[in-house]
């Protein structure tokens, strides 16, 4: 899971993951229930822990993380 309250979107953030492979994701704050975005800011369906070692973690993934968001990435 990662938060940021900055006012601004982070495109191409690095972030350390536990271990490779591709997370999903399964929860993002700029996707509404019953109402459409049209200016979504997310990371599909996922991403893929392939990068270097990274914030005391084995691997890490290039991710977006929405203005005033949150997004939350499970292991598949």
């Amino acid at each position: 899971m990662v938060a940021s309250f900055a006012e601004n979107t982070w495109w191409n953030y690095n972030l350390g993951f536990p271990v490779g492979g591709f997370w999903n994701e399964v929860f993002n704050s700029d996707v509404y229930d019953n109402w459409v975005n049209p200016w979504v800011a997310g990371n599909g369906t996922g991403v893929w822990a392939n990068g270097a070692p990274m914030h005391g973690f084995a691997t890490s993934a290039s991710v977006v993380i929405p203005a005033n968001g949150v997004v939350v990435f499970a292991k598949t």
